[in-house]
């Protein structure tokens, strides 16, 4: 608000100025929207990576991280990341419609993670997910961390390019593209050891050694 000393003298005062907030977000929404269309256009004219698939953690993880750093009481931050994850799935569907392969166990997650507007896709197995993902650009195979298996996902041409949920505790699936993860400005390279025992090397595209580069990831945004 303008005035942060404002205070309404009556409820009805105070939803006329809630119908007009409401009314300016609708009208930033139709702003951004304008903004996707040609984000989209640019994209495709381009040719690259981002004509098959509007998916890019690492600029959605990047944007949660400067929400969270401004978002202050009474507004939770909770309330701000759902409605930014449906607006931005959304925005995402209007340029490339984006496929989510995945199992039952992480489909709650898939939600959560990619809003509604993903094309959800439930199969088998974790390496059915891979099987899709290889065959389709563009496609997102959400893993479950407990189940991945390692060697498939490196036999599958697929790279690690997020972790999921983008905010939380622990890691509860990875996301695995053909394209190659990118920078979010607090990042992990994803190793693999000859024993098969995963390695995670503070920063982007670091040194893994002897060791197989399974991709990357933003690092997940504490809210506890």
């Amino acid at each position: 608000m303008d005035d942060p000393d404002w205070s309404p003298r009556s409820l009805d005062e105070a939803r006329t100025r809630i119908d007009a907030i409401d009314d300016a977000l609708l009208g930033l929404l139709h702003d951004r929207a304008q903004v996707v269309e040609h984000v989209g256009r640019l994209k495709r004219e381009s040719g690259g990576a981002g004509a098959t698939s509007a998916f890019r953690p690492a600029r959605e993880v990047a944007m949660l991280r400067s929400l969270l750093a401004r978002t202050h009481d009474p507004l939770a931050f909770e309330t701000v990341f759902a409605v930014w994850r449906e607006i931005v799935s959304g925005f995402t569907a209007a340029q490339v419609p984006l496929s989510i392969v995945t199992v039952a166990e992480t489909a709650a997650l898939a939600r959560d993670t990619f809003g509604a507007q993903a094309v959800l896709s439930l199969l088998p197995r974790p390496l059915d997910c891979l099987n899709a993902m290889a065959r389709q650009p563009g496609t997102v195979a959400l893993l479950p961390a407990q189940d991945t298996d390692w060697r498939a996902v490196v036999d599958s041409g697929g790279h690690v390019v997020a972790a999921a949920p983008f905010a939380g505790t622990g890691i509860e699936a990875w996301c695995v593209t053909l394209g190659a993860p990118e920078p979010s400005g607090e990042d992990m390279t994803l190793a693999l050891t000859a024993e098969g025992a995963l390695r995670h090397i503070p920063g982007f595209a670091a040194d893994t050694a002897a060791d197989t580069c399974l991709g990357g990831y933003p690092i997940p945004l504490k809210t506890g």
